[in-house]
């Protein structure tokens, strides 16, 4: 993307503040987040109710931060971890709410929303595959996981686009923003 992607600006905030904000509307605790350019990162944000996390295995891709999330949270009472990447903000409260709800309702440790038959992000880790994510190889990361066992994974529909939206490259950014700047 050529810049932090938690920086970049959403509805006149950054990704990672709108993330944040989705995040305390629907009152989940304890929020951590990984920043891979933190000192910028802190100087943009009011991260005092967070952990800062950093990804101490960076080689290992994405799965580097989702076992230092596990890791973090292994001897607190939580049931389960919510891992919502940075380059989905836009994703709505409402859908991560129904994937909340599956998590509860269903009993199965793995939620994972899914739109056009596609899955996405976020996803919802219960504590049942903490060692499997700690376990995962780097080359597949947590699909490893959710691919590992089809019948512990629940698959919410939704209807919301953003959940396969990913924002990976400078005209994917400029194309969220000409939707949003249409559907104002």
């Amino acid at each position: 993307m050529g810049f932090p992607k938690a920086l970049l600006n959403y509805h006149g905030r950054t990704f990672l503040q709108t993330i944040l904000d989705s995040a305390a509307a629907l009152g989940l605790m304890p929020l951590a987040v990984f920043a891979v350019d933190s000192d910028n990162i802190l100087q943009h944000h009011d991260l005092r109710a967070v952990t800062v996390l950093t990804n101490r295995e960076p080689e290992a891709g994405p799965i580097g931060s989702i076992r230092e999330s596990v890791r973090a949270i292994l001897n607190h009472p939580v049931d389960a971890l919510l891992v919502w990447p940075v380059d989905f903000p836009h994703v709505s409260v409402a859908t991560v709410q129904k994937l909340i709800d599956g998590f509860w309702e269903a009993g199965k440790p793995i939620v994972v929303p899914l739109c056009d038959g596609r899955r996405g992000h976020p996803a919802v880790f219960g504590r049942a595959v903490f060692a499997d994510l700690l376990q995962a190889p780097d080359s597949a990361g947590a699909q490893a996981v959710v691919r590992a066992d089809p019948g512990r994974v629940l698959q919410v529909p939704v209807d919301d686009p953003a959940v396969i939206d990913s924002l990976n490259t400078p005209a994917a950014y400029r194309d969220l923003l000409r939707r949003r700047d249409e559907n104002r």
